[in-house]
């Protein structure tokens, strides 16, 4: 191992010495030196040079990155302009002592590959040794290390570690629950990602191995959003970001990658800072201070980013308030009126399926609009809990027999093999629930359903972010996400947000009951409940087009007419266009079209890749069967007498002859060497 100065970079004494020695200017170029310049190692550090006057040299910035350059690494990474600036932002914090850098960023940015660039960029400098990455759901951990790299032993590997030179880059990243080692000391540039919980659950294990690598390690928070909340205990709870600080001391540095300026619970982010409000602001507002930041608006000026199209349905919302029984002059009163103007029950009124079954009903048209481009195009809808997600599956089952539902409604091992059958598998829609998908990255999805009463602009942005993403193998300019949702006043505001209207970066302080120091008595209001809840009129909005009831409804005849599958606010500009658009004359409504008939396209099956604990799985599991298989071929069976002492005994002679058991064959490896072992008994 390459023995490095402990001192990585030139103090502010050497700085000044290189300076004046070089005469204030490059000692390459001979331009002057500005107040970027850069103190190099003549010597590369991670080469072994030391930090000292007579290895240093001082250069124009342009000059010792282009020395960089021609040390070299020929990568395909062609980086965003986001990504390059994480990276930049972590190098210029890294040289300044700056220990955290905090980034800000849409759904579909590039997050991870930002990091993973980041963290090969660090490797090849020689600032750490390995990768340490934190995420919110085992879906994302799985991934992280799948897109990063996976492939058996015997195969050259895949993924996007293809983009960076074999030369020097980022290994192996393995998901870790609680498997030891977590990373392997004969694997330089490896690493493991794991999830909030397990870091709450296994606090010891990931302790250790960050106290043993200290000062050597990238610590990534990714969907920081979510680490810390006191409301998820799926993701570590209040405990794990308080471990995150733990590890975050013993890291290199530490990188917190967000989709909101705020926790899930509206707390401050862990290792996040705040600026004050602004004075005179009445609405309390606090912006985070960040890095780096990736919008909405740059997604699609950079076309990694959908535009989308919204569907807002009104509902008749009627409401019952019970009387006094003291009180003969207060009794039942009913009050009618549109979800539109008030949403305060919108949680009871997305509970009646005369309110949600017209939204799925919708979503299913829209898939099959956007099934006419790319039979592989399909759709997500998002329920407020388990017992919901249920029956939309059921309702969409029964009414459309052909139509292939998937569910996935919980965070166990369930849910990750629900989402990657989904992306894998031919599919039209997936029903699930508010934490399931953040994060998912499945860019076939184009029409999302929002059957949730969840209003925060960070949640509703990772929702409809799944419909959002660019799918590389269809033209970004003739992609577009469909958003079907309740017309309540706050999905209005997002739509605000989508448009760009509010600010992204902050939040409103969210107003309390002031209670006067005297006190008064708690007020009984009257209870009052939801007794029925109808979908009434459907609109539509765009990035920049609104599209009316009376108008949307004689659109989508239209389109059925003639068999378009174009976005209503797309065709109505055309119209504008030539300035012939059309409203349904004297007000009145077209009549409902009748459902198309069912046409299915096959889509063909992918092959999904697998974590190199899924192959170890399997390879256990094909071992177990291989054993079981040899013994039916010499006539034993299973519940013959001396069944169990012949599997123990055959197991034994796998064990001896690939030198490994059923734990200690721990790596991919290992487990296939010990299937090959059981194989030859054949």
């Amino acid at each position: 191992m390459i023995e490095r100065d402990p001192q990585r970079f030139f103090s502010s004494t050497q700085r000044q010495i290189l300076y004046l020695h070089a005469g204030g200017l490059c000692q390459v170029c001979g331009s002057p030196l500005d107040v970027d310049w850069h103190a190099d190692h003549r010597i590369p550090w991670a080469a072994g040079g030391p930090t000292a006057l007579e290895n240093g040299q001082a250069l124009c910035s342009v000059c010792n990155l282009t020395k960089g350059r021609e040390m070299s690494y020929v990568d395909a990474f062609q980086p965003r302009p986001f990504q390059a600036d994480v990276i930049t932002q972590v190098m210029d914090g890294v040289r300044s002592g700056r220990d955290r850098t905090i980034v800000l960023a849409s759904p579909g940015s590039g997050k991870t590959l930002a990091y993973l660039a980041l963290g090969t960029r660090l490797f090849r400098e020689g600032l750490i040794d390995n990768i340490a990455v934190f995420v919110p759901r085992v879906a994302l951990a799985q991934q992280c290390e799948i897109d990063w790299m996976h492939g058996r032993p015997s195969e050259p590997p895949s993924g996007t570690c293809l983009l960076f030179d074999s030369t020097r880059r980022l290994g192996k990243i393995r998901h870790r629950v609680k498997e030891l080692p977590l990373t392997f000391d004969y694997e330089p540039g490896s690493g493991f990602v794991s999830t909030y919980s397990a870091l709450a659950i296994n606090e010891r294990i990931f302790a250790e191995w960050a106290h043993r690598h200290q000062g050597r390690f990238l610590l990534v928070a990714d969907e920081a959003q979510f680490c810390g909340d006191s409301k998820d205990s799926e993701g570590g709870g209040t405990k794990a970001g308080a471990l995150i600080e733990k590890l975050h001391g013993f890291a290199m540095h530490t990188l917190l990658l967000t989709g909101t300026p705020y926790r899930a619970d509206n707390q401050p982010l862990v290792l996040a800072e705040y600026n004050d409000p602004k004075a005179g602001d009445s609405r309390g507002l606090r912006s985070l201070v960040r890095h780096a930041e990736a919008t909405y608006a740059d997604g699609i000026a950079e076309r990694y980013l959908r535009t989308f199209e919204l569907h807002l349905t009104n509902s008749q919302v009627t409401q019952k308030t019970l009387g006094d029984p003291a009180d003969r002059m207060k009794g039942e009163n009913t009050l009618t009126y549109n979800l539109s103007d008030n949403g305060e029950d919108l949680a009871d009124v997305l509970r009646d399926p005369k309110t949600w079954e017209p939204l799925a009903d919708r979503v299913v048209t829209k898939v099959r609009d956007k099934q006419k481009f790319n039979s592989s195009y399909r759709g997500l809808i998002s329920c407020m809990g388990q017992n919901e997600a249920k029956a939309v599956q059921k309702y969409l089952q029964s009414k459309y027999p052909g139509l292939r539902v998937g569910i996935a409604v919980s965070s166990d091992t369930d849910a990750p093999v629900a989402l990657a059958d989904f992306k894998a598998k031919p599919m039209d829609v997936l029903v699930t629930v508010r934490m399931a998908f953040i994060g998912y990255d499945c860019p076939q999805i184009t029409v999302v359903g929002i059957l949730t009463h969840y209003r925060d602009g960070g949640h509703l942005m990772q929702l409809v972010g799944r419909g959002l993403r660019v799918w590389k193998d269809m033209p970004a300019r003739e992609q577009s996400c469909v958003i079907v949702a309740p017309d309540d006043p706050k999905m209005k505001e997002f739509l605000s947000l989508l448009r760009g209207e509010l600010d992204q970066g902050l939040r409103r302080v969210q107003e309390r009951d002031i209670i006067s120091e005297g006190g008064t008595a708690e007020i009984q209001r009257p209870l009052s409940y939801v007794e029925s809840a109808i979908a009434t009129t459907t609109r539509a909005a765009s990035n920049d087009t609104d599209v009316e009831s009376d108008e949307l409804m004689l659109i989508e005849s239209i389109k059925v007419a003639v068999d378009s599958a174009e976005d209503a606010t797309k065709l109505v500009k055309f119209l504008d266009l030539y300035g012939i658009r059309t409203k349904q004359a004297g007000g009145e409504s077209s009549p409902q079209t009748e459902p198309e008939r069912e046409v299915y396209v096959e889509v063909p099956t992918i092959q999904v890749p697998k974590t190199d604990k899924e192959l170890i799985e399997d390879y256990k599991s094909r071992t177990r069967n291989a054993i079981t298989k040899y013994l039916a071929a010499t006539g034993i069976l299973p519940g013959a007498p001396g069944y169990q002492e012949a599997i123990t005994r055959v197991t034994g002679r796998v064990n001896d002859a690939c030198g490994y058991n059923a734990t200690t064959a721990n790596t991919v490896e290992r487990a296939e060497k010990r299937l090959r072992a059981a194989l030859a008994l054949m």
